[in-house]
């Protein structure tokens, strides 16, 4: 009976043993679980926020085992990852390791999912045993997985028309202006009965949907494919929410001119007066975002602008008298927007708090070559010059187009900013 007995209690304790150490080793699988939910989750909101391609702070399909102590504030997705991870009690130390990889590929073990990009956090941590080490098992590894992710839907338009009045000619297409919307539709929420929309002379629209709330005139030799479904709904600015940028009251740069020779100009404050361009002047603008309070951006007599990854803020405040965009006489601009960051996709944008009665425009032998969206919501865009290639949109209030330009839908929002995002948990 006492070595039955014996033998009993020995069980008895280890099946104890047993459940005391599978029981904490599931709490901690729990806790590894939070930690990896919010790592994901944190990298796919930072990414969503500051860039989600391959090369914007994200070595893609590359494992990033975290710092420790996590960078503190992140600087890319991932660090943003780990300083989350780190907030739920894991860190890449001692018996845990934590680590992210990130990729646009498809997403592992998951379907149904095609994001943009995904980002995977691992955690792990080593659970020594309390019982079980007398019984030769002396720790054994908890680890968790998630996938974070920026999904993203294409706009269904690249030009909009966003007038609300009932404005006649709200979209015009004159002469033998060709209008191309490729793989995109046109709106035009002008609630004229029988003219928001006039195509004229022998000019054409091509695009995957034309709605126009109100009427359209189209022309005798003019065509429009497919046909403008008219009655529409009105269509809401697809950047609305875009915010604009803080405007000093301090001028860094007053009246900015360039008449000859070469100069490059960075976004460095704030360009009271505008920025002028004119005769055989070159002009390079690097890299950020140009707030022109007053003057407007003007490119004229055969100038040259060039720029990667700009935007150009046209506004009026502190006493500055707000201008239009004006690429004119033979002119040469060659810009891209940025493809990350706040101003993603955007390339000229209006404040929509001015407005000003002339008009922003391309013409007169002027030549544009353009990735980006122009967005002027409170007043009118008029292209008459030549538009090079490139992937364009246009919000505008009012747009009229007398030459002929292409406008093409953006998968992924990264050239123009105009796609859903949504970033968020997935796996």
């Amino acid at each position: 009976m006492l070595i039955l007995l014996t033998l009993s209690l020995f069980f008895l304790f280890s099946l104890m043993g047993l459940s005391v150490d599978l029981g904490y080793s599931y709490f901690v699988k729990v806790y590894a679980q939070s930690a990896a939910d919010s790592a994901a989750t944190a990298a796919a909101i930072f990414a969503n926020n500051n860039g989600y391609v391959c090369g914007t702070g994200i070595v893609c399909n590359t494992t990033y085992n975290c710092a420790s102590p996590p960078t503190s504030p992140p600087t890319t997705p991932l660090e943003a990852g780990c300083l989350y991870a780190s907030s739920n009690g894991f860190a890449n130390t001692g018996n845990q390791s934590v680590s992210l990889i990130a990729n646009n590929t498809t997403t592992p073990n998951e379907s149904g999912n095609a994001p943009a990009l995904w980002i995977q956090a691992n955690v792990t941590q080593t659970v020594q045993h309390l019982f079980l080490f007398w019984s030769g098992f002396h720790s054994g590894p908890v680890a968790a997985q998630a996938i974070g992710a920026v999904s993203v839907t294409p706009a269904s338009s690249c030009v909009y028309v966003i007038d609300p009045a009932s404005t006649q000619g709200a979209l015009l297409v004159s002469g033998a202006a060709i209008l191309t919307a490729s793989g995109c539709g046109v709106y035009v929420n002008s609630s004229h009965p029988t003219k928001a929309l006039q195509v004229t002379g022998s000019a054409s629209i091509v695009a995957s949907t034309l709605n126009v709330h109100g009427g359209a005139s189209i022309g005798g030799g003019a065509h429009t494919s497919p046909a403008p479904t008219t009655g529409a709904p009105v269509v809401a600015d697809p950047l609305i929410n875009l915010p604009a940028p803080a405007v000093s009251a301090t001028c860094t740069h007053t009246n900015y001119s360039l008449t000859a020779g070469s100069d490059t100009i960075h976004p460095d404050g704030v360009y009271c007066g505008g920025i002028t361009v004119a005769n055989i002047g070159h002009l390079t603008m690097t890299a950020g975002t140009y707030i022109l309070n007053g003057g407007g951006f003007n490119n004229a007599n055969s100038g040259v602008i060039t720029g990667s990854n700009v935007t150009i803020f046209l506004t009026g405040q502190n006493g500055q008298t707000p201008k239009p965009m004006s690429l004119i006489g033979d002119s040469v601009t060659t810009l891209t927007a940025p493809t990350a960051g706040t101003y993603q996709g955007i390339l000229f944008y209006q404040d929509r708090n001015t407005t000003y009665g002339s008009v922003n425009t391309l013409g007169n032998s002027a030549t544009l070559t353009a990735t980006g969206s122009f967005y002027f919501p409170t007043t009118t865009l008029s292209l008459s010059g030549a538009v090079g290639t490139g992937t364009v949109a246009v919000v505008a209030k009012d747009f009229t187009l007398g030459g002929s330009a292409t406008f093409t839908q953006d998968p992924t929002g990264t050239l123009t900013g105009l796609a859903g995002r949504n970033p968020g948990l997935i796996q």
